[in-house]
């Protein structure tokens, strides 16, 4: 299987300043940006899925 088989698209957002995007996230778990270099002006910034936020029972934007 191709590695661009093994990912899948999903939407994120990030933990620091809430910024909200779609990502390529792999079967271990790497998340990058989907089309861009960095998802947001943050440093370093934690990528939560939405779905994950959704399980947890967050509020979303």
């Amino acid at each position: 299987m191709a590695e661009h088989e093994k990912r899948r698209r999903a939407a994120a957002k990030c933990a620091g300043c809430g910024r909200i995007g779609i990502v390529h996230v792999w079967p271990d778990g790497t998340r990058k940006p989907l089309g861009q270099t960095n998802f947001c002006e943050c440093s370093d910034p934690t990528l939560r899925l939405l779905e994950e936020e959704r399980e947890a029972g967050d509020d979303l934007p």
